[in-house]
């Protein structure tokens, strides 16, 4: 809840305050650079250690990461406390899918990885619903336009920090301990690596500014942009109840291709159209079809590997994503500054589209 909330209106509030797509760009590359350059430390750690002291640490540290943001008006403090926000946040990224492989059975996990990932979406819908919701209600104290964002924000953050409660319930044995540091399926990640960046490099050129999008083309309000957001939520949760079931009759690999082949037309659509409807017709099915496909692929990639790689091929796929987000998210941000949203959608549907593509090339016989 409060992850999705915070990520609805920072890119507004830093608009708010002044700032171009451009340097908006470049805040959210430092945040994902922060992920990607913490990503292997995290993945060694989290193979010595158990999950819940690292978390116990990691997560205040986000938190107080997010404060800096919201409290800061100097850009490159800006940018310092982003990209201290990414290295902490990545823990929480990295350890899920080896805790998930440790704690099931070969036949649970294509449901276990949908439900939490469509768990996580469920907290989104309410938090983009409160995130479109506050500023308004704030705003009717008579305040500077961007401090109701503010105030929201440092609410959203206080979420962020309440699942410190649930960390606490973890109960978990330290991994066993290697002998020593050794890659077993070195060939095998580096295939998976490969799609997952292609797919962050075109992602971080439109899909970080799609709330800019509809502000900025269609002068959407604040609530409306969540309700938009809750909705898109809404259908990736039914596209990930469905995504396990369709696994089990055509495979992982297929679903992921077909159902990223679907939502390419639909970035074209969000790129062209001049019509708020086919805008959130576009935007909402997208999402759906993307989306659907990311757990079966993460459930592949940790099957596909020897579980002592685990760790370090999640992190890997995270770093990839991440990377490939940060080094386009930036230029994402100029295009837009400049040319508007027509290019960086376009652009994006091509690289998904190479990116689909390559993985069906690797493992489509899988």
């Amino acid at each position: 809840m409060g992850f999705s909330g915070f990520m609805l209106l920072f890119n507004l509030y830093l608009k708010e305050l002044g700032f171009a797509e451009g340097s908006i760009g470049n805040i959210i590359s430092a945040t994902t650079i922060g992920t990607a350059l913490m990503a292997i430390p995290a993945s060694l750690l989290l193979r010595r250690f158990a999950i819940k002291p690292i978390l116990l640490i990691s997560t205040p540290i986000a938190v107080f990461s997010y404060l800096m943001q919201i409290t800061a008006s100097q850009y490159a403090m800006i940018l310092a406390s982003g990209f201290a926000a990414g290295m902490a946040a990545v823990f929480s990224n990295v350890a899920a899918a080896p805790f998930f492989m440790r704690n099931s059975t070969p036949r649970e996990r294509p449901y276990l990885f949908s439900m939490q990932f469509a768990l996580m979406l469920f907290a989104g819908i309410l938090g983009n619903i409160l995130a479109g919701a506050l500023p308004g209600m704030i705003q009717k104290a008579g305040m500077v336009p961007y401090l109701p964002y503010r105030f929201t924000l440092l609410i959203f953050s206080g979420l962020v920090l309440a699942a410190m409660i649930p960390i606490t319930l973890i109960k978990q044995k330290p991994p066993r301990r290697p002998e020593r540091m050794k890659i077993h399926s070195s060939r095998t990640i580096a295939k998976l690596f490969l799609p997952n960046l292609i797919v962050g490099i075109g992602a971080g050129l439109s899909i970080p500014f799609l709330n800019l999008y509809f502000k900025d083309s269609f002068n959407t309000p604040e609530y409306m942009i969540g309700i938009f957001y809750s909705m898109q939520q809404f259908l990736m949760i039914t596209g990930l109840l469905i995504a396990p079931l369709a696994a089990e009759r055509i495979g992982k690999i297929k679903t992921v291709v077909i159902s990223q082949l679907i939502s390419i037309p639909f970035l074209v659509v969000l790129g062209t159209t001049k019509l708020l409807a086919f805008a959130v017709l576009a935007f909402l099915i997208r999402a759906a079809f993307m989306n659907m496909a990311q757990p079966l692929y993460t459930n592949f990639a940790m099957e596909k590997v020897h579980h002592e790689d685990q760790p370090l091929t999640n992190a890997l796929l995270t770093i990839a994503f991440t990377a490939g987000w940060g080094i386009s998210a930036n230029f994402g941000g100029y295009l837009i500054e400049h040319f508007g949203y027509a290019m960086p959608f376009i652009t994006t549907s091509i690289f998904y589209l190479i990116s689909t593509g390559i993985t069906y090339g690797f493992f489509g016989k899988h």
